[in-house]
């Protein structure tokens, strides 16, 4: 799998998400921004843990009942999906998702994340029942629709401002292991069972 270079900050784990208005000109004092950076916390048993993500978008807090929520994409290119080891992102690294993208102003109710692609690899010691060490996992049907980060609170974002979303892809939870690695029998298989949740919020001047 591709390796992408991943960027270190000094916050823990990290989902960034900034804004801007309707009416305002790009790159304006009044502009508002939304940025994803992504982070982990340490793990036992895996050498690597990578996913691909190909698409994060935001879901206003109102909608057309005949067409649906009106999505905003921060992030969406599934022929070029994004690739990182989350095991990288641990002690205060983060990686950025998308950068600063400039949304409307508004309330946005749900942040999704759609991960296409997961594979691990234990570390030196584990193996699983059939001799490897590496695997692709299966991705949950609904991770399609993208895998809801449980808000603190709806995202709020006003012209001039910078809302920046901590999130923690915890490796932990969503890499369950099947079978008890320290018996006979080992690690019989890997669940990927994704749950993101945001871990702090700031709101920023522009």
């Amino acid at each position: 799998m591709k390796r992408f270079m991943i960027t270190a900050l000094s916050t823990l784990a990290v989902l960034a998400a900034t804004t801007s208005c309707d009416t305002s000109p790009s790159g304006s004092e009044d502009a508002a921004f939304v940025r994803i950076l992504l982070t982990d916390a340490p793990v036992d048993y895996l050498e690597e843990a990578w996913v691909q993500i190909s698409r994060v978008y935001l879901i206003p807090g109102e909608e057309d009942p005949e067409e649906g929520p009106p999505f905003v994409d921060l992030f969406n290119d599934p022929d070029n999906p994004r690739e990182y080891d989350l095991l990288t992102l641990q002690n205060g690294v983060t990686a950025d998702l998308t950068g600063d993208v400039e949304v409307s102003a508004g309330q946005f109710n749900q942040l999704r994340m759609v991960v296409s692609h997961a594979e691990v690899t234990l570390r030196d010691a584990y193996q699983f029942t059939d001799g490897s060490q590496t695997r692709s996992l299966l991705v949950p049907s609904g991770a399609q629709t993208g895998i809801k980060v449980n808000l603190l609170e709806p995202v709020t974002t006003e012209g001039g401002t910078t809302s920046v979303i901590l999130v923690d892809f915890d490796v932990n939870q969503n890499f369950v292991i099947q079978g008890n690695p320290e018996s006979a029998n080992g690690i019989q298989g890997i669940l990927f069972t994704p749950m993101l949740r945001e871990l702090s919020r700031n709101v920023e001047e522009s």
